[in-house]
């Protein structure tokens, strides 16, 4: 594991730092949720920037490795504080909102919570936008094994739809369908038992980002297609949740 990280800090100091800061702030945060056990839509008020910063810290962290294929550094830089700006606006506004018992996501109670969310789907928009220009950019690189080359392309792919499904719960103006946000869910998570979640398909394709460069590069380095066989199975994986409850 520290061979990993020393790499990680040594292929983009500026992503390694910030993941680690979002690290660090997760293990801050779970102190002050002991600390403070206040309740909010059924969770303990802390768990969703908890979350949030493990999820930016992992994206960081994913983002500084695969980085490195491109080999356009001019480039490289533009993306890299982009992403840490624009994860930066989102973790104040989550950890700030909580700090004041307020909901970050879906909350248009006033004008200046209103703005905040606002800020929040523009800030992912333009990360999302980030994620995808890296793809295009890694797609030229020949240089890669195919397979794992083919893994990075459907891994990015499938985290910039599931970063976009994000615009059909805000367009809900929840994440439950059924019932209203804050019933009964699995630890931490929270995600909703009993219903339709639809931050179960945001998560998991999410961390298509992690899972099918991965699986190329361990089981299909050199084989394409069954990395594309992988990432149909994975994107319908995914997509089964949407349409059904699994808890």
């Amino acid at each position: 594991m520290k061979k990993i990280i020393r790499e990680i800090f040594k292929r983009n100091k500026v992503l390694g730092l910030f993941g680690l800061l979002n690290f660090t702030a997760f293990l801050i945060l779970m102190v002050l949720s002991f600390w403070h056990d206040h309740i909010l839509m059924g969770a303990n008020l802390w768990h969703k920037p908890m979350k949030f910063a493990l999820s930016i810290g992992t994206f960081s962290w994913t983002m500084a490795w695969f980085l490195v294929y491109i080999s356009d550094l001019s480039k490289v830089k533009k993306i890299q504080w982009t992403i840490v700006l624009m994860m930066t606006v989102e973790q104040v506004i989550i950890i700030g909102q909580a700090a004041r018992g307020e909901m970050s996501h879906f909350n248009i109670s006033s004008a200046f919570n209103l703005t905040l969310f606002n800020i929040m789907g523009i800030a992912i928009f333009i990360n999302t936008l980030m994620v995808f220009w890296a793809l295009l950019l890694i797609r030229k690189n020949i240089d890669l094994p195919r397979g794992y080359r083919s893994g990075l392309i459907w891994g990015m792919t499938i985290f910039c739809v599931a970063s976009l499904q994000g615009y059909m719960m805000a367009a809900n103006l929840g994440h439950t369908l059924g019932a209203a946000d804050g019933q009964e869910g699995i630890f931490f998570l929270n995600w909703a038992k009993g219903y339709i979640d639809l931050r179960i398909f945001h998560f998991i394709g999410l961390h298509a980002l992690q899972a099918i460069p991965l699986f190329a590069w361990f089981f299909a380095k050199d084989q394409p297609t069954l990395v594309l066989m992988f990432s149909i199975l994975y994107l319908i994986l995914a997509s089964s949740t949407l349409w059904t409850p699994i808890f």
